[in-house]
């Protein structure tokens, strides 16, 4: 990957994907907000990071953390994980990813763009980025680095929305699970679809079943309440969640997507329902992670389970089309790498000639104390000029070369480093 100078970029992520792992382990490595707090508050007071950001969704979860990071660093904090969510999975290198610098910087613009998705191009991965860093942000766990990174993904992400086809045609996960159940049924008109869950992904499903014609929908949800407002949007009927086992015998179709660390579907409720059904088939479609739905269910006569993974031949509809796009889009989002690299790069100069002015101007200020009493208005007021003078000729030089050497990385980084020892300045963020 080229993008320009190879600038140090303090930045590494640690990642599981639908690309890596099946909805098995990733269930296992999701995180819920409850979670992402402890998570962001540990991570931070343990290793040496100065901000760090946790995206967690259906087919993935990363986690990006800015610090100058070493290799073993990484590897402790991987156990550290592991350790976390009670499981080996964080150090294994067959699920697990781990990039760094402008590799971590591509990948999050890549992902921000919905080309790392399930679904080439799909919307909704937006939004969860937008949702990740907003939540960091607010718990005070993003530094200057995180904030401009989400801020050139979100320009990257908008440019390759409106200047390739790269989400022309493409299709959300719940219009996926909308579109299986119309694959099965091939006419709806006829059937009652029950949609677990009151969130975006439910209000999508319950928009394309309206679309393609359902019979009938019914919401069910723990807040009743949000059940009753979606349900009013698109004429169907809302339920609370204690009344699923009840409903479910006349149900033809279930997808449920909620955020339910428990199964919400199990063996022990829809055994007994299937005895009052007499032999008709029920459809599951999970869209959850972690899963909703009791994988044993599937081992139940006239019961079929899906879940994520099994959505990948649904999604293929114009995908040569969007696929013609991707090279266009990694060209946009090559740009931007270029972009925050040289923000970087600038951003460390600025820092560095911030400090060095602010060195020699109490170093000045200590010596003229000195001075003051000892020589008249006039003539203190000459050596103000002149030592005020001297300083900026000596920044000038510093800034003269600090930008010379901007586009040779090690000439860089060695003058930085120079700076900072000769001066004694602690190395900062």
């Amino acid at each position: 990957m080229k993008a320009g100078m190879n600038t140090h970029i303090p930045l590494s992520l640690i990642g599981i994907s639908h690309k890596t792992a099946k909805v098995e382990i990733r269930e296992e490595l999701a995180f819920s907000r409850e979670e992402q707090q402890k998570l962001l508050n540990e991570l931070t007071l343990k290793f040496d990071l100065r901000g760090a950001l946790v995206l967690s969704t259906c087919n993935r979860t990363e986690l990006y953390l800015s610090g100058d990071l070493s290799d073993d660093q990484i590897k402790d904090l991987r156990r550290f994980l592991n350790d976390f969510k009670k499981c080996d999975y964080f150090t294994n290198d067959e699920v697990i990813y781990v990039l760094k610098g402008k590799e971590a910087v591509f990948h999050f613009f890549s992902v921000f763009a919905g080309m790392d998705s399930q679904i080439l191009g799909e919307p909704q991965i937006t939004g969860q980025v937008k949702d990740a860093y907003h939540f960091a942000y607010e718990a005070q766990k993003t530094d200057a680095l995180l904030n401009k990174l989400f801020n050139y993904g979100l320009q990257a992400e908008k440019k390759v929305r409106t200047e390739t086809f790269l989400s022309d045609g493409a299709v959300s996960v719940s219009y996926a699970g909308v579109e299986l159940a119309r694959k099965i049924f091939t006419n709806l008109d006829d059937k009652v679809a029950l949609l677990i869950g009151a969130g975006e992904t439910a209000e999508l499903a319950s928009q394309h079943f309206v679309e393609k014609g359902v019979g009938k929908i019914l919401i069910v949800n723990r807040t009743y309440e949000k059940a009753v407002e979606l349900a009013r949007r698109f004429a169907g009927e809302a339920y609370n969640l204690s009344e699923l086992t009840e409903i479910i015998e006349d149900v033809d179709i279930v997808i449920s997507a909620t955020s339910s660390a428990d199964y919400v579907l199990t063996r022990e409720m829809i055994e007994p329902v299937l005895k009052k059904r007499a032999s008709r088939p029920l459809f599951l479609i999970d869209l959850a992670i972690p899963r909703d739905i009791d994988p044993e269910l599937d081992e139940l006569d006239f019961i079929y389970l899906y879940n994520l993974d099994d959505l990948n031949e649904v999604v293929q509809s114009n995908l040569s089309k969007r696929k013609k796009e991707i090279p266009k889009a990694e060209k946009i989002i090559l740009h931007f790498v270029h972009e925050f690299v040289v923000w970087l790069s600038t951003h460390a100069s600025s820092q560095i000639i911030n400090r060095l002015r602010n060195y020699f101007n109490n170093l000045r200020q200590n010596e003229l104390q000195r001075l003051r009493s000892r020589l008249p208005q006039e003539g203190f007021e000459h050596v103000e000029y002149l030592t005020e003078s001297i300083i900026n000729k000596i920044l000038h030089q510093h800034i003269k070369l600090l930008k010379s050497n901007l586009k040779d990385s090690q000439k860089y980084e060695q003058y930085l480093e120079f700076l900072e020892e000769l001066y004694e300045f602690e190395k900062k963020s």
